[in-house]
């Protein structure tokens, strides 16, 4: 009998923790994306630098990207894609994906469930891969990809 009870209980708890993990995310994002809102990267020194850019000097994929959140979160969207355009095109697929996450494990009708497949990621892959590469070819337009 006993073992019947803890294996009811364990899909509750389970639940629970699911639930509260976003709750405790977004705690813990508030406060960074508020520092982030009043802090510019660019200049303050408190956020540290891209350890691929300092090693290396070549720009990675999401170099820029605290840069281009810090600018839209103060409502720059052309500034933001200046720093990262892919930060700022994959970021409302990142929300939707979050609040969709978010919407089923608090009980409210589930968003449409997305289902990408296999060669979609391999593709999407590619692209982040050849952004990082093209940002770092010293060749005019591509130049501009550079934060």
């Amino acid at each position: 009998m006993m073992q019947l009870l803890a294996i009811d209980r364990v899909p509750a708890a389970v639940a629970l923790i699911h639930r509260w993990k976003f709750v405790f995310l977004a705690l813990a994002a508030t406060p960074c994306l508020v520092l982030l809102l009043v802090r510019n990267p660019a200049d303050s020194g408190l956020f540290p630098p891209c350890p691929l850019l300092a090693i290396t000097g070549y720009h990675c994929p999401g170099c820029g990207t605290l840069r281009a959140l810090h600018q839209l979160l103060n409502g720059h969207l052309l500034a933001a894609i200046d720093y990262n355009p892919l930060t700022v095109f994959f970021l409302p697929f990142l929300a939707y994906a979050f609040f969709a996450a978010m919407a089923g494990e608090f009980g409210r009708p589930k968003l449409p469930a997305v289902f990408i497949p296999a060669g979609w990621i391999w593709a999407l892959l590619v692209a982040v891969v050849a952004f990082g590469v093209l940002r770092n070819l010293p060749v005019f337009p591509f130049t501009i990809l550079a934060p």
